[in-house]
């Protein structure tokens, strides 16, 4: 087999709980906002304020996930939050008032925030711990897959069904969780025993071991920066190349596409072509691409349309192949950090450094937009090359930075 493959035989049906899981959320996603004000009689305001409240519970519910994960294993986190959505989604269907969708939306990200622990580290116990970044490519295409396959199906419900289409689609989703935690569950993999042996266990030292592995809250200050600049450019370019560049209305439909399609057929790739690099050069090289992505994005201000046309495309390219690179190599990074009764507190640290960047970007982006096209993104492009010298101190530090991309073995490491 090659050395970019995983032996993924026996996990059908892991990989079809993940795909469908997708899918759902692909339908939903589109019109996460749009369901509630044409469903209920809540304003847009009231809607944005009670998602964004929720949003804010993601933060400390990620450290309890973290918690849970190393008591009672990856699998059973995955499948828990998984039902935790699935309970959620279901009440979407009887929200009719604030405090309603308020608590609902806070289920949600409970569960959301449970999955995102859990699955880096569930991946890990499902490959042994070899060859990670192969399956996390794998995984990342069937994701993609499914989240571009919902969208288009959510279009299609709410065009032919109207407010009925926007039921069926939170009904579906609610469904897609339910039977990926049944899928999950089936699934015949190594995770199982390992989520049965941890769960006996009390992960010796709690977060005060965790808290003090310096070198890897310095990569957590590093993933912080690494969400920046992947949360702004779906966040910003769009709004700028309409409202500031003046390009036409269907540009930021075609830039989210690209970036759809390019994750869904580029993870493979890109794992088969990083095959045996270190780690730490990699993840530079991934934000020497994003840079220069933030750079083209600037050019647009400057030219003329027509070429503004051809910089936006060519940014969305540059961007989606830097962040491919940074999702298939920052969680085998995090796992090979862990011990198996800490991976989950370990994973709980990264993801929270998205999570505030889910809640810093939108007012950063906004702010930088209203100073101009210099002031926006040459700041972005300034961060990435922070990453990249923050990316070459810490490699020193972390032996799993150093580590070759899908090596079959965890004893090769360290050298030059």
């Amino acid at each position: 087999m090659r050395a970019w493959l995983p032996d993924a035989r026996g996990h059908r049906r892991l990989f079809s709980a993940l795909s469908i899981d997708t899918l759902g959320t692909g339908l939903f996603l589109p019109f996460s906002i749009l369901y509630f004000t044409a469903t209920t009689d809540l304003t847009l305001g009231r809607v944005g304020l009670a998602l964004s409240i929720a949003a804010l519970v993601r933060i400390p519910a990620t450290a309890g996930a973290g918690m849970f994960c190393d008591r009672f294993g990856a699998r059973s986190t995955v499948i828990v939050s998984n039902l935790t959505q699935a309970v959620g989604f279901f009440n979407y269907l009887f929200v009719g008032s604030f405090g309603h969708l308020l608590i609902t939306a806070v289920v949600v990200q409970l569960g959301n925030s449970a999955f995102w622990v859990a699955y880096p580290a569930l991946v890990h116990d499902v490959a042994e711990g070899k060859q990670q970044e192969s399956w996390f490519a794998l995984i990342t295409t069937l994701r993609h897959a499914g989240l571009g396959v919902g969208a288009l199906g959510a279009s299609l419900a709410v065009a032919i069904g109207g407010v009925n289409g926007y039921t069926t689609i939170v009904a579906v989703n609610a469904l897609s969780f339910t039977v990926a935690a049944i899928l999950t569950r089936l699934d015949s993999s190594s995770g199982g025993a390992h989520a049965i042996s941890v769960s006996g266990t009390t992960a010796k030292g709690g977060w005060a071991s965790t808290l003090r592995d310096r070198p890897f809250l310095g990569f957590v200050g590093l993933n912080f920066g690494l969400a920046l600049l992947s949360l702004a450019f779906g966040l910003a370019v769009p709004v700028f190349l309409v409202d500031t560049v003046h390009l036409p209305p269907w540009i930021p439909g075609t830039v989210l596409a690209v970036n759809a399609v390019l994750g869904a057929v580029g993870a493979t790739p890109v794992s088969a072509a990083l095959t045996g690099h270190r780690r730490w050069s990699s993840l530079m090289a991934s934000q020497a691409i994003v840079g220069g992505a933030f750079i083209a994005v600037l050019c647009c201000a400057y030219v003329p349309s027509a070429l503004s046309i051809c910089c936006a495309l060519a940014a969305v390219v540059l961007v989606t192949v830097g962040e491919l690179i940074q999702s298939l190599i920052v969680s085998p990074i995090v796992n090979d950090c862990a011990t198996a009764t800490s991976r989950g507190r370990y994973n709980s640290l990264s993801q929270m450094a998205f999570s505030i960047g889910d809640v810093v970007t939108p007012a950063l982006m906004t702010m930088l937009l209203a100073r101009g096209p210099a002031a926006t993104w040459i700041p972005m492009a300034a961060l990435a090359l922070v990453d990249m010298l923050g990316i070459a101190l810490l490699a020193g530090h972390l032996p799993a930075m150093r580590r070759r991309i899908n090596h079959p073995s965890l004893t090769e490491l360290d050298g030059p």
